[in-house]
């Protein structure tokens, strides 16, 4: 029986998927997506999600592929489309969720069987976590897709953290890049006494700098739209302890309050993208950064967003000094800075 997909998901991940015939033993009726509406892609129409419920109502599936799935099953939710239709193209865990990555197995047997040995099924973990009972990773909020996919880093960061508080850096920390507070909520777990600085737009890219990258072609218009649905309090929201948060709304530098530039810094994550920005967070913490703190910047080493390696190289070179640099075999190539 040749089963009937519409597949939620214009980016990478689904062209991706398409590309390597996933689903060419379905009838694919078309796409859905919340920025790209109204298009073409891959040669089929594009859906607003308001459409997708009289969709569904003739088509067997609604094939999620999208890292964000837990955002759109609520939709979908919120759009009465029936749940037993629904399928993940994420190896979850989470019982409340497992049906829907099983429903795979029946649209696309190959890619499922793919899913079930991905390499976090054949590398090992870190062996503290059998007995780590510090470790965060894995328990609670901790253990949804978005900590468990990006294992390593968040692995590594725990440790580091663990360092720095055990080593006596001083300091408050900071995030500069902080989208929805994925990280910044971890940090904020870990170093619960120490003041958090959230630097950001908290409305996705600033439009000039992102119209440069473009142009350099080292990234699209659909990428810097995946990252304009945040705000100020969706973040707040996902810190364990918000009343240790400094909130800088705006284009940094210029964002940076008196208070911030007084700090020193035991930890900062950078996870801007561009070239511009990183160079300009790491213009600023580096020389606040304490003796033994670290920076982590995130796509230092990733397929595309070249702009994060340039702006390290031209920081070195216009300072005069060379790094210590440990880079990361992470989801999307980390570095950490130390001091």
């Amino acid at each position: 029986m040749k089963h009937t997909i519409l597949i939620w998901g214009t980016g990478e991940r689904a062209k991706k998927l398409l590309d390597r015939g996933c689903f060419d033993a379905c009838e694919t009726e078309g796409f859905v997506d919340t920025y790209q509406k109204g298009s073409d892609f891959m040669g089929r129409p594009v859906y607003r999600p308001e459409e997708a419920a009289e969709i569904m109502s003739y088509v067997d599936y609604m094939v999620i592929a999208n890292e964000y799935f837990e955002e759109i099953l609520e939709q979908c939710r919120g759009l009465e489309i029936d749940t037993d239709k629904l399928v993940l193209t994420d190896n979850v865990q989470a019982a409340v969720l497992r049906e829907l990555f099983l429903r795979l197995e029946a649209v696309s047997p190959e890619l499922f069987q793919d899913l079930q040995t991905e390499p976090m099924g054949l590398v090992k973990r870190n062996e503290s976590d059998q007995k780590d009972p510090l470790r965060l990773l894995g328990r609670g909020r901790y253990a949804a897709p978005a900590y468990m996919q990006d294992y390593f880093r968040y692995r590594t960061f725990e440790l580091a953290a663990r360092e720095i508080t055990e080593n006596g850096v001083e300091g408050a920390v900071a995030e500069l890049g902080v989208f929805r507070g994925f990280f910044s909520s971890i940090i904020n777990e870990l170093f619960r006494e120490r003041k958090l600085y959230l630097f950001d737009t908290f409305e996705g890219f600033d439009s000039a700098e992102a119209k440069s990258e473009i142009t350099r072609g080292r990234c699209d218009e659909r990428f810097v739209s995946a990252y304009r649905d945040t705000s100020v309090e969706r973040v707040l929201c996902a810190l364990p302890n918000p009343q240790k948060a400094v909130v800088c709304k705006g284009l940094f530098p210029a964002s940076v309050p008196k208070e911030a530039a007084d700090e020193t810094y035991a930890f900062v994550s950078l996870d801007v993208d561009f070239e511009e920005s990183t160079y300009q967070g790491l213009h600023f913490f580096y020389p606040r950064l304490s003796e033994g703190g670290m920076i982590f910047i995130h796509d230092y080493n990733t397929f595309f967003l070249e702009g994060v390696r340039a702006a390290v190289k031209r920081f070195e070179d216009a300072s005069g000094k060379r790094l210590k640099k440990l880079p990361l075999a992470d989801r999307a190539g980390t570095l950490v800075i130390l001091k």
